[in-house]
């Protein structure tokens, strides 16, 4: 019974947590190969492997069909946290003779870990199949894969940052010992990154390539109660759509937090996910209990909770993830035994996404537009952004999107950088890694370049339209359409495809439908790619262009449009408008009105989707009748009459005015200050302020207007008035979900920016020299705790505190208690921030707090992380011991990085502002 057969068929069962199994054993730190090691449970595949195949048989024996291998971490990236030169295998019996963890790659440990873990979980399974009440029910191996660590997705924050091509190696080592060891489905889970999971794919796809095999895949995101995966504010949505055409076979969620909060998303996925879904939540929220972090949702009231998502939203997998139990899979199994997933019908439209949002492919309300303005070909300002020696201005080009996404609603951009003077295989996917850190719409990513495609879309978070395909010839004996594909087609992109042929692109409109047949049909039959992933791209070109008497380009196109449509009932058109009005660049409203007029014409015949200046297009009724009439006869007609008419009336209007729904101009300056840093909105320019004597030199226009309201504020009373309020209002809507990370790391660098200009002049005043060195606000001694390798929570944190001020003294991971302690003493520290990911080392954070109250050191302690809550925070307080008079009144919970900024600055404005800078 193969695992994808049985999908639909009834409810499957995945099992619990294995980490919550292994804690239970209590084992020694031997069995880790020594302390460090110790939270590295993979390693227990060569010490434990009969007690891990006891955790398999407990699931197996309440009811699960699917057994994770004990592999989560378990690939080269991961396994490079740690110092394998410190490493004691005496008491890892089952280690292969031919392994020395000590000296081996750890490609080669990888390998190994995997194939071993594989093994375990068939033996159990074997072993399990053998007993008298096992009740013939399917059993599967699923070889657990989590993330690398590593982020890919474009971010400000001090993040360990990787590249797709090593996140791609990392997991395909990874891959290669869960096929050798014998694993029936990749278990693709807790995913926190949408570009890492892309990569992890194309890993598994490079290790089925040689192996000449395919193993099922379940994808799994981890998202927060909003939906969404919060590091990078992914939705799911987006998250599904980016990966649902790149071979995946179930797609779902798990982790972070229990059954009652994933109610919304879990009905979410219901309505557009194509595939199978999987849900496996936690035992519930964690809690604190006697210092001790714990999940307390029932096996039967998470049953309860869970079957729903079965029998009303059709989820096809469920299990458990942290705190989980046989206890909590046997109810699953009692509840849901022989239920049939009910029948779902999701949403058929075809959906692409960025990095946040999704956008789709449906004109059955209007024109799907796509901006045309980020093009360096067509566009003053990008050239000169991208061209110019020196630094590409990503500025310049963040003004463009914002203009086309934020200003006017343009879902869609296309971004080409096909250029003679820069590199376009280099600046293309710079650009498109660079612009999706705070971006929300989705982008078209064009270019002739096949090498520069090929690697855009290896550094794009989302599903694309690539722009594009053919039939002309690319190189000698191959195609357009084959160059791309061939190098693409596993990201599941959208295909703009042109009509072009050998000899160019087409001119009629039986010319057009021939092409657009057959680029279908090799598509298809090449690749595999369905024709609800193409746009046919139906060619505009320059009015009054042709060469052939009695040709009407425009009348052409038209008239091949409904018969393009009939190739396929999933097909799409499309057309790049902008070459129509070629040469009316100086006479903006000929171009509105014709480019308005034909696409409206273009509508009716079946044209799904522009790629235009929004500019240039309105509804024609908001145009003059007679306007239209005469771009009616130009288009239909061929009427260079009208054209001229058209051209007269033309040079007698004033147009080209962009629409803004800011426009900071209209604000006071006060407010303009506090909305571009509410926006993120930066204005790159260097200069000089001059103020008593003394020069300031700026980065960012901002200081000019916060060097023109100091003339009637008082710096301190503009901060706490101002500036403070617009940070707490961010703060809150980052807790809210309404701002992103990449968003508030914007806002806080131009918030920077105007802080520094109000320093140097605080300074000024007092009669400080303001060349001496910048007093930071405070001093905040940060780290991971011991025993815990999870750097992203307190990466964030830093990045925070530091774009708002503070001093950050980063000890890193598995920082020893004292150290937190010594540093803080050393350093003369504000405060300390401790960060835990696991329940267990959540607790050093009481540790911590005990031997600051024997030592009578009275410092705030700031701690955050996945475990952490405020009861959590009360048993820190409370240091271990139950004398209430005796607490530590020095905790502070931070469940965001903002929440760190938030109280640094709120402990010391208790000290007075002046100590504030």
């Amino acid at each position: 019974m193969s695992f994808k057969s049985e999908l639909g068929k009834q409810v499957l069962i995945l099992d619990g947590a294995m980490g919550t199994m292994v804690q239970n054993l209590e084992l020694s730190d031997a069995a880790f190969g020594g302390p460090a090691f110790k939270m590295l449970t993979d390693l227990l595949v060569f010490s434990r492997p009969e007690d891990l195949e006891g955790i398999h048989l407990e699931y197996l024996r309440v009811g699960a069909n699917l057994i994770e291998t004990d592999t989560f971490g378990a690939s080269p990236l991961r396994l490079k946290e740690f110092d394998f030169s410190k490493f004691d295998p005496s008491d890892l019996k089952a280690i292969p003779n031919q392994l020395d963890i000590k000296t081996c790659s750890l490609e080669s440990l990888t390998l190994q870990l995997n194939i071993e873990g594989c093994r375990i979980a068939k033996r159990a399974i074997e072993k399990y199949r053998a007993e008298s009440d096992y009740d013939g029910r399917p059993l599967y191996v699923a070889g657990s894969i989590g993330p690398s660590n590593y982020v890919v997705s474009s971010t400000q924050a001090n993040l360990n940052k990787g590249t797709f091509d090593q996140i791609v190696d990392n997991f395909y080592y990874q891959v290669l010992g869960l096929i050798e060891g014998g694993a029936d489905v990749l278990l693709i889970e807790t995913q926190q990154d949408i570009l890492e999971t892309k990569a992890i794919i194309e890993g598994a796809n490079k290790a089925f390539a040689e192996k000449k095999t395919r193993l099922p895949m379940i994808v799994q995101a981890t998202v927060d109660v909003f939906s969404k995966m919060q590091i990078f504010n992914t939705d799911i949505h987006a998250a599904y759509t980016t990966v649902s055409g790149m071979g995946i076979d179930v797609f779902g969620i798990n982790c972070n937090v229990g059954p009652k909060e994933m109610e919304t998303t879990v009905e979410k996925l219901s309505r557009f996910c194509r595939h199978p879904i999987s849900v496996v939540p936690n035992a519930g929220q964690p809690i604190s209990e006697d210092g001790q972090t714990c999940y307390k949702l029932s096996p039967e009231d998470m049953a309860n909770l869970m079957e729903p998502f079965v029998r009303e939203h059709g989820v096809a997998i469920v299990g458990g993830c942290c705190g989980t139990t046989p206890a909590h899979i046997k109810a699953l199994r009692e509840k849901l035994n022989g239920v049939i997933p009910a029948l779902r019908q999701p949403d058929e439209k075809i959906y692409v996404s960025g990095p946040q949002e999704v956008s789709a492919i449906d004109s059955s309300k209007g024109l799907l537009r796509i901006g045309e303005r980020l093009n360096v070909r067509g566009s003053k300002l990008v050239q000169e952004a991208v061209e110019s020696e020196g630094e590409i201005s990503m500025q310049v080009l963040e003004e463009v999107v914002n203009e086309q996404v934020r200003d006017l609603g343009i879902e869609i951009i296309d971004v080409c950088m096909d250029s003679n003077i820069v590199e376009t295989e280099d600046v293309l996917p710079k650009i498109i890694h660079g612009l999706t850190s705070d971006f929300k719409g989705v982008m078209c990513l064009d270019s002739f370049s096949v090498e520069a495609l090929d690697k855009a879309i290896k550094s794009y978070p989302g599903r694309p339209i690539i722009n594009s395909i053919s039939l002309e010839e690319y190189k000698k004996g191959e195609s357009k359409l084959d160059a791309v594909l061939s190098c693409t087609n596993s990201h599941g992109a959208i295909y703009i495809a042109l009509v072009n042929g050998p000899e160019g692109p087409a001119q009629t409109a039986d010319e057009k439908y021939n092409l657009a047949a057959e680029i279908v049909k090799q598509a298809g039959e090449k690749y595999g790619v369905t024709p609800d992933q193409i746009l046919i791209d139906v060619n505009a070109y320059p009015i009054g262009s042709e060469s052939i008497e009695g040709l009407n380009f425009c009348a052409e196109t038209l008239k091949s449009l409904p018969r393009i449509k009939k190739i396929h009932p999933d097909l799409k058109t499309s057309i790049g408008v902008g070459n129509l009005t070629n040469g009316l660049a100086k006479k903006p409203y000929m171009r509105k009105v014709l480019t308005s007029v034909f696409l409206d014409e273009a509508r009716k015949a079946g044209l799904d989707c522009a790629i235009l200046n929004p500019n240039h297009y309105v509804p024609p009724e908001s145009l003059p009748v007679d306007d239209v009439a005469l771009a009616l006869k130009v288009i239909l007609e061929r009427d260079m009459g009208a054209f001229d008419q058209l051209e007269e009336i033309a040079l007698t209007k004033k147009t080209g005015v962009k629409q803004k729904k800011v426009d900071y101009a209209d604000l006071s300056t006060e407010d303009s200050i506090c909305a571009k840093i509410k926006d993120g909105f930066k204005q790159k320019e260097e200069g000089v302020i001059e103020k008593e004597g003394a020069k300031f030199s700026y980065r960012d226009h901002i200081a000019l207007e916060v060097s023109e309201i100091t003339e009637r504020h008082e710096p301190l009373d503009f901060v706490s008035g101002y500036l403070m309020k617009t940070m707490r209002e961010l703060g809150d809507a980052f807790g809210r979900g309404e701002v992103s990370l990449p968003h508030l790391l914007k806002s806080a660098d131009v918030m920077r920016n105007a802080m520094e200009f109000l320093e140097w002049f605080m300074r000024l005043k007092s009669g400080v020299n303001p060349e001496d060195e910048i007093q930071y606000k405070g001093t905040v001694v940060i780290g991971t705790v011991y025993q815990d390798v999870h750097s992203i929570g307190k990466d964030l944190a830093k990045t925070l505190l530091e774009n708002y001020g503070y001093r950050v003294i980063d000890l890193g991971v598995q920082v020893p208690l004292e150290k937190f302690i010594e540093t803080a003493e050393k350093e003369n520290a504000d405060a300390i921030g401790s960060s835990a990911l696991l329940v267990q080392t959540s607790n050093h954070m009481i540790t911590i707090a005990k031997m600051l109250k024997e030592r009578s050191f009275d410092i705030p302690i700031l701690i955050g992380g996945a475990p952490v809550n405020s009861r959590h925070a009360g048993y820190v307080a409370m240091h271990g011991q139950d004398d209430t008079n005796n607490i530590f009144n020095n905790i502070f919970y931070c469940q965001s990085g903002m929440d760190g900024v938030n109280i640094m600055n709120r402990l010391k404005e208790k000290e007075g502002l002046s100590d504030f800078f």
